[in-house]
């Protein structure tokens, strides 16, 4: 009736009698019923208006009940819980049907005596303005709408994450991890997380970039963007994006193997390198400009696997062997090994140097040699052999006459004999340099034949006279 409460219940037309069709007989109100027609009566019609019932009514209408929202903030984000708290506003010993309505639209209804809390686990779509009424029977209100409160569910997107690069950076290159998501929240920020939670950048907008100038070994890792702004005091954040890693490597050049052996003791061969024993050679080991110092390491395989280190000089090391021999004879590779930010990193080996080892050829050059000044030494000693027994004999020859003519001296014609003697002598030395070197023994024997024919012939004649 909208006539406030009822004060008092009157019978027997206390406020006259009515006229027209009597439309309920024998009625009987417990006191909770909201409206005269939900109140027991009569099926048959046995009633007058004399006997019309009559209620005298407060004048106020049935006051309306007051929802509040039981929360510091009207944000929120999806999945959390959200109580509104609906209230009777007076004192009341009859127990109230509350009914929570959102956006005019009943979504859930409470029984209790003057206030109720609804619960809701609230999703983007419950984001609106909800009120609540209440009444004295579960089908008809008879209060007026409560006030309104309204909520904001903050749904932010999953942000959108991409490297710049492959999975594996070299040390030292530049890595760009850009963040993005299309919100109606703008003016919050992103911060770059790794896998552990850690954040390691902050920019602001909906659209970024965080970039590392110069990747180390402490930035390869798990990433993952995640935005989060400010809404009605309250601070909300987005799902994680989905994540992207890279690992920081050291990729080597293969270094380069060369050979040299500046006095000409080596020369190639069908298939390797030919070095003389007994030769110096080289081989240096390079490698293009990557990274600062670092070493070389010169692989042996021969008779046995060795390697000798030496430290990269402008990206460059020599390995000096002052004489070749056979322990030298092998396979040789060049290995470049560099630390860069406390790792070690080792290069590929290079293509294999092959170095064969041959015999001098000093030794056989040396006896040629001694065989040739032999052959014409020999001759030369035979000929002063021979010259000096000449000169020998022809001094023997001069004594012998001597000698025989100091025989004769004592004789009678020891002095005419003498003196043809010397001259015999010198006819024979004038004679003998006459003849040629090769009739030089029949010379000789012609000069002691003349000696011997003249001397002896006057010696004997001077010995037959005595």
């Amino acid at each position: 009736m909208r006539c406030g409460e009822a004060v008092s219940v009157h019978s027997s037309a206390h406020f006259g009698a009515g006229s027209g069709q009597i439309h309920l007989d024998d009625v009987a109100c417990s006191g909770y019923e909201s409206s005269i027609t939900y109140c027991r009566h009569a099926s048959s019609h046995n009633c007058g208006h004399h006997e019309d019932a009559g209620v005298t009514c407060s004048g106020d209408p049935q006051p309306s009940p007051t929802l509040t929202l039981i929360s510091p903030h009207s944000t929120f984000s999806p999945g959390e819980s959200v109580q509104f708290k609906c209230t009777f506003p007076r004192q009341n010993d009859m127990s109230l049907y509350f009914r929570l309505y959102k956006n005019g639209l009943l979504i859930k209804t409470q029984t209790a005596m003057s206030s109720t809390t609804f619960t809701l686990t609230v999703e983007a779509s419950d984001q609106g303005q909800y009120s609540c009424h209440y009444s004295y029977r579960s089908i008809f209100s008879t209060s007026f709408r409560s006030n309104t409160v309204g909520i904001t569910i903050v749904t932010l997107p999953t942000p959108r994450i991409s490297l710049s690069t492959n999975k594996k950076v070299t040390w030292g290159e530049r890595v760009d991890i850009t963040c993005f998501l299309n919100t109606q929240y703008t003016g919050g920020t992103f911060n770059l997380k790794m896998g552990s939670g850690s954040v390691i950048q902050t920019k602001s907008g909906t659209f970024v970039t965080f970039s590392f100038p110069k990747v180390d070994f402490a930035h390869e890792g798990s990433y993952y963007c995640q935005y989060q702004t400010r809404v009605s005091s309250r601070d909300f954040s987005s799902p994680r994006s989905s994540s992207v890693d890279f690992t920081v490597i050291v990729n080597l050049l293969q270094p380069n193997i060369s050979f040299s052996a500046t006095d000409g003791g080596s020369h190639w061969g069908l298939q390797e390198l030919e070095v003389t024993r007994g030769y110096s050679f080289t081989i240096i080991c390079s490698t293009q400009p990557q990274y600062r110092g670092g070493s070389f390491h010169l692989e042996f395989r021969g008779s046995n696997i060795t390697s000798i280190s030496q430290p990269a000089v402008n990206h460059s090391a020599t390995f000096f062997f002052h004489e070749a021999d056979y322990d030298h004879q092998g396979n040789y590779s060049c290995v470049y090994e560099v630390t860069v930010s406390s790792r070690t990193f080792s290069s590929s080996n290079t293509e294999l140097l092959a170095i064969t080892v041959k015999a001098s050829l000093a030794p056989f050059i040396g006896s040629g040699v001694g065989i040739g000044l032999l052959l014409i030494l020999v001759p030369i000693l035979i000929f002063i052999i021979w010259r000096c027994k000449r000169q020998k004999r022809q001094m023997d020859a001069k004594m012998v006459y001597k000698q025989r003519a100091v025989n004769t001296y004592d004789t009678s014609h020891g002095m005419n004999e003498m003196e043809e003697d010397e001259e015999d002598y010198e006819n024979a030395d004038v004679f003998q340099n006459n003849k040629d070197s090769n009739d030089s023994d029949e010379d000789y024997i012609s000069i002691d034949e003349k000696v011997d024919k003249k001397p002896r012939t006057t010696v004997d004649n001077d010995y037959s006279g005595e």
